[in-house]
């Protein structure tokens, strides 16, 4: 039976950035994965974060604030964006994560299931940046990070809603770079390929489809690492920083490798 692939999972360190010290971010799906392991890094380089989610805080930081909100609500988005605003006079960066990957066939998919996809992982984007434009004009660092995926690369079943409304999110990114760049606001998106967050670990790298999906992912994937949602937030908080003020509208793909973009 072939041995079950050896994956490097050292830790490694966060990125240290000195000039997010005293900024002020807003940033989606702070509860879990991605979102709030850029909670954290952004915490940990001395900014101050806006967290809002659908689900309850799950962070304690005196320089953290959680927004309970349903972002397929436009109002409720509205009315916490406007709650950032107030309590802090700006931001300096909005950080797009929240989504959903719910799995659905076009045979079993109408309205109500493209709605609600897409109502979260786009729509949502765009409203927040319409929201949060206003108070980005006031800050100093000037920075958006929008998270997309590789899956439209993939072409994996019962995702094509899932894909369109990540593809959508490049479009958005690319789309507003010029418009807010006249500004002095940069845009710029993160690609991850498989990420080891709650969600996926356990769906996917537990119990008896763990050893096939690590033997698929060493086959796919040019390095044999497991990319960890602290992975994903490093290279959010570079695009964040003044040490990329050259990049706006950009597309930086984090996946180990495997579609080799």
């Amino acid at each position: 039976m072939e041995k079950t692939p050896q994956f490097d999972e050292t830790p490694r360190p966060g990125i240290r950035l000195p000039d997010l010290a005293g900024r002020v971010a807003l940033v989606t799906g702070t509860s879990l994965g991605i979102g709030r392991a850029t909670a954290e890094a952004l915490l940990e380089n001395g900014a101050k974060v806006h967290g809002l989610d659908f689900a309850d805080a799950t962070l304690d930081h005196e320089n953290f604030t959680a927004y309970q909100c349903d972002l397929r609500d436009a109002a409720a988005l509205k009315t916490c964006v406007a709650e950032c605003g107030l309590a802090s006079g700006h931001l300096d960066y909005v950080v797009n994560v929240a989504g959903v990957d719910t799995k659905v066939s076009l045979d079993k998919g109408g309205a109500a299931e493209w709605q609600q996809i897409i109502d979260i992982n786009l729509r949502a984007y765009y409203l927040i940046l319409h929201e949060s434009a206003p108070l980005l004009h006031l800050g100093k660092g000037r920075s958006i990070v929008n998270v997309s995926s590789i899956n439209p690369q993939l072409g994996v079943p019962r995702r094509a809603i899932y894909s369109t409304s990540k593809s959508g999110i490049l479009g958005l990114t690319t789309g507003l770079a010029r418009e807010l760049g006249s500004d002095g606001i940069r845009i710029n998106a993160i690609t991850p390929g498989w990420v080891f967050t709650e969600a996926q670990s356990s769906e996917y790298f537990e119990g008896e489809p763990a050893e096939k999906n690590l033997r698929y992912l060493a086959d796919v994937q040019s390095l044999t690492v497991k990319i960890m949602p602290s992975d994903i937030a490093n290279h959010i908080l570079f695009y964040l920083s003044d040490v990329s003020r050259a990049s706006t509208g950009a597309n930086l793909v984090v996946d180990a490798g495997w579609t080799l973009q």
